[in-house]
């Protein structure tokens, strides 16, 4: 199924409706989303859920999740090919969207949580949450690199599950590359030194 892209399409005509979704003309200010839960140990990672990471920011996500909190996001529960993205277990759950979820899914330039389905009663849930939260400037989280997405997840394990998130339109990045891992990376032919005269 495509992914539901919030600044272009919306799930229900409702949300279409919503001025919320609409492209910020001016540069974002500091969006206002709603509240983090108490017991949380920081809020980079709602701050990513929810797209109020700044753009200079978010390569640097997952070794800060992996510094704050180590038990949940050191090692993944399930990785996927097709699209590449790491799927990770919270010991409590975050509420990001109007959903709550234990289920928080990296992938190249997306933070979501992973929320039961259809994809009709997600977006249903996330519509009330929204319009419970209408006097938030949440416009001011969506620019040129940053969008809500909506999407029915077809991996396995993830059956039946609505990923929901932020996306983060910035050219080559890898929010699944961690800095300390480009060791292990093979160079690219092109970025090989050549000896001189060949």
């Amino acid at each position: 199924m495509p992914t539901r892209n919030w600044n272009k399409a919306i799930v229900s005509a409702a949300l279409a409706a919503l001025p919320i979704f609409c492209q910020a003309q001016s540069p974002p200010a500091a969006p206002v989303m709603p509240a983090a839960d108490a017991a949380m140990p920081s809020n980079t990672l709602l701050d990513a859920l929810t797209c109020r990471t700044a753009a200079a920011d978010i390569a640097g996500l997952l070794p800060r999740l992996r510094r704050e909190r180590p038990a949940e996001f050191v090692q993944t529960e399930r990785q996927y090919s097709a699209p590449m993205m790491d799927l990770y277990r919270l010991d409590e759950p975050v509420h990001a969207w109007g959903h709550r979820s234990d289920a928080v899914v990296v992938a190249a330039n997306r933070v979501l949580i992973a929320v039961e389905g259809p994809l009709e009663h997600a977006a249903m849930q996330l519509e009330q949450a929204l319009e419970q939260s209408r006097d938030m400037p949440l416009s001011s989280a969506f620019d040129e690199q940053h969008a809500l997405v909506v999407y029915a997840a077809e991996q396995p394990g993830l059956e039946d599950r609505v990923l929901i998130g932020c996306e983060y339109r910035i050219a080559d990045l890898s929010l699944l590359d961690d800095p300390l891992d480009s060791w292990r990376k093979v160079p690219s032919p092109a970025s090989v030194p050549q000896p001189p005269g060949e």
